[in-house]
């Protein structure tokens, strides 16, 4: 069973209060285990652009099952550069999304964009707690 929409509306939104305390302004996907959109959620002031990232980020902890920072040494080689220009960008190797699991199955992912890396892995965490 994929990530529940309670349980994706309840990250989202501790990703935001979190952001909040940290002074910035993110945008929150929540996918499911295909990749699919369960839930978003863009603050205020949050850059346009953050929605895409973050929904692609997730889309590809979803799809690699590991977080994406750990994508970033594959990120240079041919069939990983392959695989992201035929997804037209789609598939990223930015840090910033974690898969959502229940022991060893995969439910679906978290992505954040807004912040820097290691404020969107903090936040990341902080919506897998929640």
């Amino acid at each position: 069973m994929p990530v529940s929409a309670q349980r994706a509306i309840n990250m989202v939104r501790a990703v935001h209060n979190h952001a909040t305390q940290l002074g910035i302004v993110v945008t929150v996907a929540v996918v499911d285990e295909g990749g699919r959109v369960v839930a978003l959620g863009r603050m205020d002031r949050a850059r346009p652009m953050t929605i895409e990232i973050a929904v692609d980020k997730a889309y590809t902890a979803a799809s690699f099952q590991v977080p994406t920072h750990e994508l970033a040494t594959q990120a240079s080689q041919p069939w990983f550069q392959s695989l992201m220009v035929s997804s037209q960008g789609k598939v990223m190797a930015a840090p910033g999304a974690f898969p959502i699991t229940d022991g060893d199955r995969v439910l679906g992912a978290i992505g954040v964009a807004g912040g820097t890396e290691t404020q969107e892995q903090e936040c990341c965490q902080i919506g897998l707690k929640a």
